[in-house]
């Protein structure tokens, strides 16, 4: 194809006829012009599309697939009425045994690109059952003002706008129904939504959780400063209409940041918390609690952490980043003794409590900075065994330093990040550790977001 630009490449603005090759790992497709890469949103690898180039830099272009000229017979069509729209889900054109493959793929180069790895097995991914519904926490934005009042999610890259959802297909119909009855009550208040430019109005965010195994609902209204009276009308619509919902908090955020997490909370009917059962553990989960959003993945997740771990019934073993216990409590079955390491003492709380609910003895939580709690265990706490779970942004080089110099027999690392954590497992590896396993793990079906659990053996 004769390009426009003096170059030889594509210039901002063309359009073209692209064949696409793969994906990326941010989830766009690949294409080449005469070796030159374009990476292209909206098309899926096998689509032959016609591309509109929105971006084009000295190493790669950017571009929108504009028409679908011949689907590849990996496509698929978008189950959701308002894909393209709201900007989640981006891979639902994508057949789903594809993005799997795509997944594990996406894991495997962080390991051999990032950590410089080799030699390691890699299991069969662990797809998601079920692909739709799975979510049991979802967030969404309050936009506009009376019978224009919306209440969804951001598009992509326009923070100032929200696309109204009439049914999103990753949490249940239940509270689907529930969030149409939050916005019916908020428009109906007659208050309008918080403008962020202007920093003034009164309805922000809604965040839902529902336990899935338990049928336990929670509502988290976060609004700017004002008036009790809209909440407690909404208190009085769910209570008449949604009997599951045992916690309805009302959380003030009287900043300008679009946060919904974190914030104080006060309890306007029910309770504080709700309990999800995973693997046979109730767990209580407050307004800012971290459980894994997909419950019966999380299910699966802790599976294969406790087949990589192959606990020893008089091991000691450690849980960094313990948030509420749910892995320390079901390591606890299979070992002596099991200590939590978390930085949120609300977090720490809660798992003791989690731990006495269950009649799990053999288990204590500590709140603190990993790296300083990991320095401080006396030389009779050794471990034989550490699992992580890190945030998106892995631990710290200190950290994982000091973990390698307990010289644990083995350590498990669950992880949301394949960059990151690949990042880590470098650092393991320098440390006399090796890789043995790892396996991509589904949580979020249909995005471009994949869990890992991965095997460190000493020596």
């Amino acid at each position: 194809m004769k390009l426009r630009s003096a170059d030889n490449r594509p210039a901002r603005g063309e359009l073209l006829e692209l064949e696409v090759e793969s994906l990326a790992h941010g989830g766009r497709g690949v294409a080449r012009v005469h070796g030159y890469v374009v990476f292209v949103e909206g098309a899926v690898p096998g689509d032959i599309a016609m591309v509109r180039i929105t971006r084009a830099k000295s190493s790669y272009a950017e571009g929108r697939a504009e028409e679908i000229l011949n689907p590849s017979g990996r496509r698929t069509e978008p189950r959701c009425r308002h894909f393209g729209h709201c900007g989640g889900c981006a891979w639902q054109t994508l057949d789903y045994e594809e993005q799997l493959r795509y997944k594990q793929q996406q894991l495997v180069d962080c390991l051999e690109h990032i950590g410089g790895l080799a030699g390691f097995e890699v299991d069969p991914a662990a797809g998601a059952r079920p692909l739709w519904r799975y979510r049991n926490k979802v967030e969404f934005a309050f936009a506009g003002a009376g019978d224009d009042l919306a209440l969804g999610f951001h598009p992509p890259g326009r923070w100032q706008e929200v696309v109204d959802i009439e049914d999103c297909l990753l949490h249940s119909e239940l509270t689907n129904r529930l969030r149409l009855l939050v916005r019916e009550s908020a428009a109906a208040s007659g208050l309008p939504a918080y403008d962020q430019q202007q920093q003034r109005g009164f309805w922000r965010h809604l965040v839902l959780r529902e336990g899935l195994n338990t049928g336990e609902v929670m509502v988290n209204v976060v609004t700017a400063p004002g008036e009790e009276r809209p909440m407690r009308d909404l208190a009085r619509a769910i209570a008449a209409r949604f009997p599951k919902v045992r916690s309805l908090v009302w959380s003030i955020n009287d900043t300008p940041a679009a946060v919904a997490g974190g914030l104080p909370y006060r309890v306007m009917a029910g309770r504080d918390h709700i309990f999800e059962e995973i693997e046979g553990i109730r767990l209580k989960v407050f307004p800012a609690t971290f459980l894994q959003t997909n419950t019966a993945t999380a299910a699966r997740l802790y599976r294969l952490a406790l087949e990589y771990a192959r606990p020893c019934e008089d091991w000691f073993a450690l849980d960094l980043y313990a948030g509420t216990g749910s892995i320390a409590l079901l390591l606890a079955r299979h070992c002596r003794r099991v200590l939590g390491i978390e930085l949120v003492e609300e977090a720490v709380a809660a798992a003791a409590e989690n731990a006495e609910a269950n009649g799990i003895e053999n288990t204590a939580f500590i709140a603190g900075k990993v790296r300083q709690v990991l320095g401080e265990l006396p030389p009779k706490e050794q471990p034989q065994l550490v699992v992580l779970d890190p945030p998106r942004a892995g631990a710290g080089k200190k950290e994982i330093e000091r973990l390698a110099s307990l010289a644990p027999r083995r350590i498990v690392y669950v992880s949301c990040n394949a960059a990151t954590m690949a990042g880590n497992a470098r650092l393991l590896v320098e440390g006399g550790y090796r890789l043995e396993r790892t396996v991509a793990v589904d949580m979020f079906p249909h995005t471009l977001h994949v869990e890992s659990v991965s095997l460190f053996e000493r020596g």
